[in-house]
């Protein structure tokens, strides 16, 4: 299941901005009601310290109290009694407070509704009258009641609720709003990537705008790894268009050949000798054409191979002077049919991961194209060297031409040939050396090739090995 990137940065952020402004309007609710009631309470204290400052002692009473009621300016809606110790009504009206009042209160607020009307009461327990002076009269004490409307400060409360609540959601709406189109800016690079390399055609062609310029560090990387796995599509598809024109030109030669020497035979004005020889060469162009098919499919197939091969694949082993002496016996007629020897020097024997007949195959190329390139009476060498470590190396070395230096490089390649003339004379595919590269890259191994022109050439290869006890 797909989704939109940015829709899912915009709701991660929006959800991250919903938490921390819950978390905000609840403290901001939190503090705006308790500044109110600290407000509100205060002025309840104000108010009783007004009232307490109206008790005086009374002059006719022993231990009583009076009230200054013609001082007395008590706001509208505002409750108050007052009582001494002893429980005697001194100002004000008992009527508004009940018993359960009585209990919870003791010098604490408390709530209670009278008619509609939502009060908040305190108490003033004990409270010493003072004299004219503001001196503590302490055998005179009095309790206090006293309840404001708590109406209006309820009301401010949920007025800054609404307004705190109605500017958290407007702020997330405008944060919304800004979030999506930064991540729309923000995602430009990326969408002009993306849309860069949608241009990039199945053959590897590059788009107008180079896929590397892009104005993002985050994706630099990315763009990097486009950029070599391009190269490398472009790499392959030369490599294929390459191979298709030498495999077309080689195979339209071969079928070329096979069809003028068809064509002087049709002429019918040739003796019976000339008609043997005649067939005998087109059965022997028709079998090298056999041949480079065949090792046209099999350069395909370990190429293949190759490519699906999963790096927890156990392969199989082989032993390495066993299939050198495969290769050598299956080249010995052709060998002594051009009087050059076949040399083996060999160490100490060791198991190769690869199968057997890949290997042969891969010491049957080298030693053949060894034996091609090499003059009568001359010796072809084959030797080995193990020294007990993982590697084992594979030396093919000849007396013949050797190879000019600007052709070094280019004689592991598909159909590459220094002398044109040599697949006509010697059989060759041209796919010789191409079959061993691969088959030794298959097999993590490494070939080189070292060639001096007039002295000869030598091939070295080097392949992972287990000694023959772990085989």
């Amino acid at each position: 299941m797909t989704g939109s990137m940015r829709a899912r940065v915009v709701a991660l952020v929006l959800s991250a901005q919903l938490l921390a402004a819950a978390i905000a309007v609840g403290l901001t609710i939190l503090y705006v009601h308790r500044a109110l009631w600290s407000s509100f309470d205060s002025e309840i204290q104000a108010r009783m310290i007004a009232v307490l400052a109206l008790v005086d002692e009374s002059p006719t009473t022993p231990g009583g109290a009076t009230f200054d009621t013609e001082q007395a300016s008590i706001p509208g809606g505002d409750l108050f009694y007052v009582e001494d110790a002893r429980g005697t009504p001194v100002a004000g009206s008992s009527s508004w407070i009940s018993s359960l009042d009585r209990a919870r209160a003791g010098g604490k607020y408390w709530k209670f509704d009278r008619g509609s009307v939502p009060y908040r009461g305190k108490t003033l327990m004990r409270a010493a009258i003072l004299d004219q002076e503001n001196h503590q009269i302490p055998q005179i004490r009095v309790n206090i009641f006293y309840a404001m409307p708590a109406d209006r400060t309820m009301a401010q409360i949920s007025s800054a609720t609404r307004i705190i609540v109605l500017v958290a959601l407007v702020s997330l709406l405008l944060s919304a709003g800004a979030t999506w189109i930064a991540v729309t800016r923000g995602m430009r690079p990326l969408t002009e990537f993306a849309r860069r390399a949608d241009q990039i055609e199945p053959d590897g062609s590059r788009p107008q705008q180079p896929i590397e310029e892009v104005h993002s560090a985050e994706l630099i990387p990315l763009a990097r790894a486009l950029h070599r796995l391009v190269d490398r599509i472009q790499a392959a598809f030369q490599r294929e268009r390459r191979f298709l024109s030498d495999a077309a030109h080689e195979l339209k030669t071969a079928v070329a050949i096979q069809k003028s020497t068809l064509q002087l035979l049709e002429q019918g004005t040739l003796t019976e000798r000339e008609y043997r020889e005649g067939i005998a060469r087109a059965l022997e162009d028709t079998g090298r054409t056999e041949r480079l098919v065949a090792d046209m499919l099999l350069l395909s197939a370990i190429e293949h191979a190759q490519r699906s091969e999963t790096p927890d694949r156990i392969l199989p082993t082989a032993s390495l002077n066993d299939t050198l002496l495969a290769a050598i016996d299956r080249l010995e007629s052709v060998a002594r049919m051009k009087s050059i020897g076949l040399e083996f020097q060999q160490a100490p024997n060791v198991r190769v991961p690869a199968r057997d007949t890949e290997l042969t195959q891969l010491w049957v190329n080298l030693i053949e194209n060894a034996i091609q390139h090499s003059p009568s009476g001359s010796a072809v060498v084959i030797a080995t060297e193990t020294n007990g470590s993982s590697k084992c190396r594979v030396r093919v070395e000849d007396r013949g031409s050797g190879i000019p230096s600007m052709d070094i490089p280019h004689v592991f390649e598909r159909f590459y040939r220094s002398d044109a003339s040599r697949s006509r004379l010697t059989g060759g595919s041209g796919l010789g050396l191409s079959i061993a590269k691969a088959v030794v890259e298959k097999n993590h191994g490494t070939i080189a090739l070292q060639s001096q022109p007039g002295k000869g050439t030598t091939v070295l290869v080097e392949l992972p090995a287990h000694p023959l006890s772990e085989g």
